[in-house]
């Protein structure tokens, strides 16, 4: 028993169960007589409340921070601790987004190669040095591509005038 609504029916119990007093119900749970006999001044918050769930409502995606904005302007006067104590009570929240797109249907087949160090299929694999973002060329701001393994020197053969191994290829 933590809550004084607990300790409270407790109490309660003990008095209906064992005929006892509240004196002696009170010290037997080991709880203060005051606790018993206090009565709440909290303000009546229904329609504060009802108006915190229609914006909510209307507007999905704000939070308790947003929704304290937006009652301030109609007029509201609330503090944030408390208005995020009646969001939480409310069992409000933001409403997440969609989850990511997948793809439908089916895929499309792996290419086989044809012969050995096929470069298509090689710069198509997952684990490829093709996948790598292209170099820095040092003249006329050209970019090379990385060596895909077994190419030779297809990739230098692109043209790239001014390049080291520009030319025909040697294979």
């Amino acid at each position: 028993m933590v809550t004084p609504a607990a300790k409270r029916k407790a109490v309660a119990h003990l008095r209906d169960a064992f005929g006892m007093s509240e004196r002696r119900a009170c010290k037997a749970i080991g709880c203060c007589r005051m606790t018993m006999r206090y009565q709440t001044t909290r303000a009546d918050d229904a329609g504060l409340r009802q108006r915190m769930r229609a914006i909510a409502q209307e507007r999905r995606r704000f939070g308790y921070r947003r929704l304290h904005v937006l009652l301030k302007r109609e007029g509201y006067v609330i503090n944030h601790k408390k208005l995020f104590r009646l969001y939480r009570e409310e069992k409000l929240a933001v409403r997440r987004r969609g989850g990511r797109k997948r793809a439908i249907g089916t895929r499309a087949p792996m290419l086989v190669p044809m012969m050995p160090n096929d470069p298509l299929v090689a710069r198509l694999c997952v684990g490829s040095a093709d996948l790598r973002p292209p170099l820095p060329c040092p003249r006329r701001g050209r970019r090379l591509h990385p060596r895909v393994p077994g190419a030779g020197d297809r990739h230098l053969a692109l043209g790239y005038p001014g390049c080291a191994g520009a030319g025909p290829a040697d294979d």
